[in-house]
């Protein structure tokens, strides 16, 4: 990103695109991306301001889009800020269809067809719910049914809308947020894994864990969405376009009817970054879940999940509760976790699971991925679902806010439908999978390795020889029985190499494949490192291999040592 305009730059870019008129703005005219000075804490003047603020954060800025109008509205609240980018109007080049809008992503239609076929074609495992209905259904103006789907291997009991169930549950919800696309077609693409997976994994899940799905949480906002057809309608909110300030909202996307139905929720309703004006973004509704979207989510995980939210808000909810809940979002590459709501220095009394499973998740998801509760790595907000599913149950909750800023390739609110498969599957589906095996038990903590089970350790030199095929060294481990951790520790470390490309790979006794590292460029003499991995369903016994394939000659080098703790 460029980060040296000057006010002066910005205000003659404002100056110009006033100019030329509406003819040269987009048809939702959301031209402009502005980086404005706000350090953590102190963000709130631009909430309380109206502007569109994005879920992304660097240092202390955060990103305002807009329009040539809102770099003036900026300057005269008082705040630094310079134009980041000239968005491009979307384009995905191709021509929609009734199920499909801008290169592939689907219509609330399309998702509502998928949850009925998904039902038809696997009747011992999927379960259609619908479990209340749209802003709009509720006014008889159209609308939509909000569905889930439960996906198990159905035995008694199962998908039944009973805190009792027999299995814990793992509940994934999708484009609560209607103009965040990828969410709602990473929730379509997790649907298709549990039902149509060959992995031993997702069957032995499968028989032992409830996964819910929503994959359009806020079907009248998508269907906003959707009909700019290839150029995308930037709207957030969902359909309420209630007048109650005597206001009549615009169409730019500092300017739109509906509500946050992530402002919405009881749980610190009101406080930070949530607006009361009705046409912004934030904008938090009349009172507590007052929009019938989020009326019906509660009431859904309130049948999901038992109350074990402890008497005193300070204490934590037991070791042994069950159960998980994940919202996605976009953009930014973070995983949050409560409170997103109150002092940014408040905890929950179950902070260390939470935190320890979300540095996971980042690092699953890969480099450039953050941590933390909101207030801490991007900003406050108030009325949160993740909020509310800790504060009233006592469950473990949390946001992944996918996808890096628009000027990155894959990036924003509207990237290109194939970044879907290529992109953001890939991350997606290990963080899945790691959160559905701690569904059972969240905040239990994790357990050390048993008696018998140190660290192993080979400190034997092996020259690294380049652009030949990989160089393997093994380690044997005995007298350690049960499985490995998710959290296993591998350590590596060379010596003398001068230039590196080099790609690691730890091999399991059963021939399965981790990699630590793609291609790493160095000009240190050590390129290593420590890894962090999930090998939660290796024994710890047989032998482990290192692979290392350094793909460029400069000159030698020699693996000084590696080790691993299981």
């Amino acid at each position: 990103m460029k980060r040296n305009r000057s006010r002066l730059a910005l205000l003659c870019v404002a100056a110009a695109l006033v100019a030329t008129g509406p003819a040269a703005a987009s048809p939702d005219d959301r031209d402009l991306l502005y980086e404005v000075h706000a350090p953590l804490g102190a963000e709130q003047a631009l909430f309380a301001g109206g502007f569109d603020v994005m879920e992304h954060r660097e240092g202390d800025s955060l990103f305002v889009l807009g329009d040539s109008t809102t770099g003036v509205a900026l300057e005269r609240a008082g705040f630094t800020a310079t134009v980041d980018q000239v968005l491009p109007e979307p384009s995905a080049g191709f021509t929609a269809t009734a199920d499909t809008f801008f290169g592939g992503y689907h219509t609330v239609d399309a998702h509502r067809q998928h949850l009925d076929q998904v039902a038809r074609d696997h009747p011992d495992l999927a379960t259609v719910v619908d479990y209340g209905d749209s802003w709009r259904k509720t006014r008889n103006r159209g609308g939509h049914d909000l569905l889930a789907i439960c996906i198990t291997r159905k035995r008694t009991g199962d998908c039944a809308l009973t805190p009792d169930a027999p299995k814990p549950r793992f509940f994934v919800m999708g484009q609560l947020h209607s103009r965040e696309l990828t969410t709602g077609e990473v929730a379509w693409r997790w649907i298709d894994h549990l039902v149509g997976s060959t992995d031993p994994e997702v069957a032995a899940l499968l028989d032992t864990t409830e996964f819910w799905v929503v994959p359009v949480a806020n079907p009248d906002g998508v269907q906003n969405v959707q009909q700019g057809g290839d150029s995308p309608v930037s709207h957030r909110k969902n359909g309420n376009d209630t007048d109650h300030q005597g206001t009549t909202c615009g169409t730019v996307s500092h300017s739109h009817h509906g509500v946050d139905l992530n402002r919405n929720t009881g749980s610190n309703w009101g406080l930070q970054n949530a607006s009361d004006g009705q046409c912004d973004q934030t904008y938090r509704g009349t009172g507590p879940a007052s929009e019938p979207e989020t009326q019906a989510l509660q009431a859904l995980w309130r049948s999901l999940y038992r109350d074990r939210r402890a008497a005193d808000p300070a204490q934590p909810a037991p070791t042994d509760t069950t159960g998980l809940v994940l919202s996605l979002h976009s953009y930014g590459n973070y995983v949050l976790f409560p409170w997103s709501g109150g002092a940014p220095d408040r905890r929950t009394g179950n902070d260390a699971p939470l935190r320890d499973l979300a540095q996971r998740l980042a690092e699953l998801a890969g480099p450039g991925w953050q941590y933390g509760q909101s207030g801490q790595v991007l900003y406050s907000a108030s009325g949160t679902t993740d909020d509310w599913v800790y504060d009233d149950l006592g469950v473990a909750s949390f946001v992944w806010e996918m996808g890096p800023p628009p000027e990155q390739a894959c990036g924003g609110f509207f990237p290109a439908h194939s970044c879907q498969d290529g992109f953001f599957w890939p991350k997606a589906l290990p963080m899945l999978l790691h959160s559905a095996r701690h569904t059972a038990a969240p905040y239990a903590p994790v357990p050390e390795p048993p008696t018998g089970c140190a660290t192993r350790i080979d400190d034997t030199d092996t020259p690294i020889v380049t652009r030949t095929p990989p160089v393997t060294v093994s380690l044997t481990v005995t007298g350690c029985a049960g499985d490995a951790r998710s959290t296993s520790q591998v350590e590596v470390h060379f010596k003398n190499l001068m230039y590196s490309i080099i790609t690691l790979d730890l091999i399991a006794p059963d021939g399965t494949a981790y990699r630590l590292q793609h291609q790493r460029v160095s000009t240190l003499a050590d390129p290593g490192g420590s890894f962090t991995v999930d090998l939660s369903r290796e024994s710890r016994d047989g032998t482990w291999q290192l692979r290392v394939h350094n793909v460029i000659w400069v000159g030698p080098g020699d693996l000084d040592r590696w080790s691993l703790t299981l």
